[in-house]
């Protein structure tokens, strides 16, 4: 006997096979999409520090704190975010979190470029906060769950390859149209995605588990965090957004006589990360192990942050190589989401993947607040980022040890 659902996919099937395409792909092409916005609508805070406050009538001296108190309430947004969304979408299901997360930072982040009080602002920055923090993690989780195991290592370069054209397209876009203009483009972007809801399909390992659905229904928080290696691998995280914090931001601040832009640096980066993560995960099929590629990535990183502090760049084009390895390099990070979905039961998966990824975005505001008072006590901006770096990275490379390794485990498990 036939359900609804069943029906109505293999009508959606018939239709697409016509044109050649699978509800898998366009539910592959939906995620993808869905971080490419992602990316442009989050790093839109970061490139446009001054615009959207000066366009509200705050004085130009009270520029970092106006940039602080919104960086604060964009994080307590995603930090809220990735318990709901995450939550949610193993209780209710992968697809329907993902098309109310990607709506719900698209209509904020549409609104955001309309508004013209500054508190309004505010709160539509901690609903895009709530929208994007757990989109990548759900996303990443249903087409892992949809797609074989052994397509696994291709979908993540896609899903990442995605957000880093959205990082790249900002970049360039910024140079060229006005804040208000890129928030609207951003949010028709997002918008846009939704025309996809109807041509993409839930998980079968989530649908099928039937002898699963009292697992399922159980599934909260506190047991995740019972569990010691999501702490490893949050830890293991941090590192590669440190480094997004102090070599692009950070960065184009310490080295001004470079006349570096947070644009230019985001450029770079993104064109090394796009070439980094195909490098990575090619990499960690070949000799079948996630742990010993993260390790390698997190070495090299921190070979490379002593490179910049302790050399230190003394041109445009050398800063611009180094933010450009920095990107090759920080592309750990989807090996390490993918890690952690292979950890984890189906009961728990979509939450600790957005609990990882969630923790990790909002780290680099962390960081931005730590590094101003370490150089109170070192007196040297680039030698406090040092500092953490040496601390994070040691850690990273300690908590990465611990973990399992799992390499394109099956996943049609639960967790007690």
């Amino acid at each position: 006997m036939f359900t609804y659902n069943q029906v109505n996919l293999n009508f959606k099937t018939v239709k697409l096979e016509k044109i050649g395409l699978m509800p898998r792909h366009l539910t592959l092409l939906t995620a993808g999409l869905g971080y490419l916005g992602n990316v442009f609508c989050v790093n839109l805070t970061y490139v446009f520090k001054k615009e959207p406050f000066l366009d509200f009538g705050i004085a130009e001296a009270q520029l970092a704190s106006a940039n602080s108190t919104l960086l604060i309430i964009q994080h307590v947004g995603i930090f809220l975010g990735v318990i709901l969304f995450g939550s949610l979408a193993d209780r209710r299901g992968r697809m329907a979190m993902l098309f109310i997360s990607v709506g719900t930072y698209s209509v904020a982040t549409f609104l955001s470029g309309l508004v013209h009080n500054y508190y309004l602002f505010q709160v539509l920055r901690f609903v895009v906060g709530l929208g994007v923090a757990s989109e990548l993690g759900i996303g990443l989780v249903l087409i892992c769950e949809i797609f074989s195991r052994e397509k696994r290592t291709f979908l993540i370069i896609f899903i990442a390859f995605c957000g880093f054209m959205g990082m790249f397209l900002l970049s360039i876009l910024a140079k060229s149209f006005h804040w208000r203009t890129l928030y609207i483009m951003g949010g028709l972007l997002g918008l846009l995605i939704m025309f996809f809801r109807f041509s993409t399909f839930e998980s079968d390992i989530f649908l099928k588990s039937n002898q699963l659905k009292n697992q399922l229904k159980k599934s909260l928080i506190l047991p995740l965090l019972r569990k010691r290696k999501i702490y490893y691998i949050i830890i293991s995280i941090l590192p590669s957004y440190l480094v997004t914090a102090s070599s692009i931001f950070v960065g184009t601040t310490y080295f001004k006589e470079l006349k570096v832009s947070a644009g230019q640096s985001l450029l770079f980066f993104s064109i090394g990360g796009g070439l980094g993560l195909i490098f990575i995960s090619l990499l960690s099929k070949k000799i079948k192990s996630r742990k010993k590629a993260i390790t390698l990535c997190i070495t090299l990183l921190l070979i490379l942050a002593s490179i910049y502090a302790f050399i230190k760049p003394t041109s445009i084009h050398s800063f611009l190589i180094i933010n450009f390895l920095f990107g090759i390099f920080v592309t750990y990070q989807f090996e390490l989401l993918a890690l952690t979905i292979e950890q984890f039961g189906t009961n728990i998966r979509a939450l600790a993947t957005t609990l990882v990824f969630g923790a990790g975005r909002a780290s680099v505001f962390l960081f931005s607040l730590i590094i101003p008072i370490l150089n109170l006590i070192v007196k040297d901006l680039l030698m406090s980022v040092f500092i953490l770096d040496f601390i994070f990275f040691c850690a990273a490379l300690w908590a990465i040890s611990k973990i399992k390794e799992d390499f394109c485990r099956d996943l049609s498990f639960v967790d007690e």
